[in-house]
């Protein structure tokens, strides 16, 4: 599929670029987003990480969007849909530190939402987060996505302890 933008009134979602390496360090070095991050940030300079998310949208594995200001074109966070199969993809997203508590991710969340269900054709879209990120929690709730069940998934950090997950689902209307 062809990269795309998303109008989402205040925000705008649009596909990741080379240049945008120096955000996404800020994000791979952000305590934060790392402390949540479901597979370990090993190349804290972005320029992997950007290449996967463009290569995505290559091979229609996922598909991964900056969160931007509508107006200004500042990076703000990260959002994708990934793991479509069978009519259900699963969304993830982080915030930089400078746009957390502003309802960023909820909004991007509402917008992509409504992209997958059209642009993808899904039915469902599920959303993980560990079950101690109470951010991660509100920001599901908020955007409809109803808490599903709490499971014990292998830790996210790589090591052998368990780790519990909160999976959120919303459906296609």
């Amino acid at each position: 599929m062809e990269p795309m933008e998303i109008a989402a009134g205040r925000l705008q979602l649009r596909p990741w670029h080379p240049a945008d390496v120096e955000v996404a360090a800020e994000a791979l070095n952000d305590p934060e987003i790392r402390r949540w991050a479901p597979t370990p940030m090993t190349d804290p300079d972005g320029k992997a990480w950007i290449a996967g998310q463009i290569a995505g949208w290559a091979d229609d594995s996922s598909f991964a969007f900056a969160i931007t200001d509508a107006t200004t074109g500042q990076v703000l966070g990260h959002i994708r849909v990934k793991s479509v199969v069978d009519g259900a993809g699963e969304v993830g997203y982080w915030v930089l530190p400078a746009a957390r508590g502003k309802g960023v991710a909820a909004h991007a969340l509402d917008a992509v939402a409504q992209w997958a269900f059209a642009r993808l054709e899904l039915s469902r879209l599920n959303l993980l987060h560990d079950a101690a990120n109470t951010a991660s929690c509100r920001v599901a709730q908020k955007s409809g996505f109803a808490l599903a069940r709490l499971l014990d998934e292998p830790s996210w950090d790589g090591g052998e302890e368990t780790v519990e997950v909160h999976l959120h689902a919303l459906s296609h209307r």
